[in-house]
């Protein structure tokens, strides 16, 4: 960490201004001495600028003028960066969302009516988090196991008597301190899975469909058979959704129809999967969601049916 004094600001404010920036550190005695000054971040330093500018000729401004230019001179080490918002201000509020309703050809099949209480959730990365969690944590195997020393093989014997040798007192040659020995406290088949309530778990589901509807990446088909099972078709069909880099297709079927898995087989951007397997994490794996008015319709009936206690 070094200190490195902001160039221009010394007429301006008094002082030397010291900003932090990453590079070699450097002696401790010379850090604690350069610690001491004061600290001010660009911004502070812009801020004071701007209020003694009014006050004072702009001799000391770079060309071009303004708090752009003389950040541009500070090569904008600490600049902040603005963001714009993603999502819409009304999203949340649980009304019913209307989607265009197309098909692999791009043709306008009409606009279905998505259930408020699914598809327009408020936002809510702290349950997405914990779902993911839960289905990464139950999808572990846990069958990574260890010997302990009564299932290693060697022989029992004492390797060497109790007392009188001048060595370590043993009792075993299984022992973990000896070579193909036993592990101590090693792993053991296990059920790595933690508790999560069936309604967390659903609105996980709920807001990862949400996002997908208010960031435009939900594309709704009237069905989901392509035309052709060539890759090479589907490929250009897929390159034809816009903005799509890794799809997800849902259809309705209990098992996915032949052609689309042959046609989707070899393309690593490109995955199906039944409505009844749909999930949080899936969703998130994929930024295009891809589902047929029917899959749609089964993912409602089966999100409002209620909970068994």
């Amino acid at each position: 960490m070094v200190i490195i004094p902001a160039k221009g600001a010394k007429e301006w404010l008094g002082f030397h201004p010291w900003t932090f920036c990453s590079q070699e550190r450097r002696g401790r005695d010379e850090l604690q001495r350069r610690r001491k000054a004061p600290a001010m971040s660009i911004q502070a330093i812009a801020r004071a600028v701007c209020s003694r500018a009014r006050l004072a000729s702009a001799r000391w401004m770079p060309e071009g003028g303004g708090l752009n230019g003389w950040l541009s001179e500070q090569k904008r080490c600490m600049s902040t960066v603005y963001a714009k918002p993603i999502l819409a201000t009304t999203q949340g509020k649980l009304k019913d969302v209307e989607v265009k309703v197309t098909n692999f050809e791009r043709e306008d099949k009409g606009i279905a009516i998505l259930a408020g209480d699914i598809f327009d959730v408020p936002i809510r990365p702290d349950i997405v988090h914990r779902v993911v969690r839960w289905q990464l944590a139950k999808r572990r195997e846990g069958n990574h196991s260890t010997k302990g020393i009564s299932q290693v093989r060697g022989t029992g014997k004492k390797p060497g008597p109790q007392k009188g040798s001048g060595r370590a007192r043993h009792g075993s040659l299984r022992g973990p301190q000896f070579r193909k020995g036993a592990t101590q406290h090693g792993p053991k088949p296990r059920s790595h899975e933690i508790g999560l309530q069936k309604q967390v778990r659903r609105l996980g589901l709920k807001v990862a469909l949400s996002a997908r509807a208010a960031e435009g990446k939900l594309k709704v088909f009237d069905n989901i058979q392509p035309p052709s099972h060539r890759t090479r078709d589907m490929e250009q069909l897929i390159a034809g959704i816009d903005g799509c880099k890794k799809v997800l297709f849902v259809d309705e079927a209990e098992k996915v129809n032949a052609p689309l898995c042959q046609a989707t087989g070899n393309l690593f951007y490109a995955n199906v999967l039944p409505a009844k397997g749909l999930n949080v994490y899936s969703i998130l794996q994929h930024d295009t969601l891809v589902m047929s008015i029917g899959a749609i319709r089964r993912i409602e009936e089966r999100l409002h049916t209620p909970i068994n206690r």
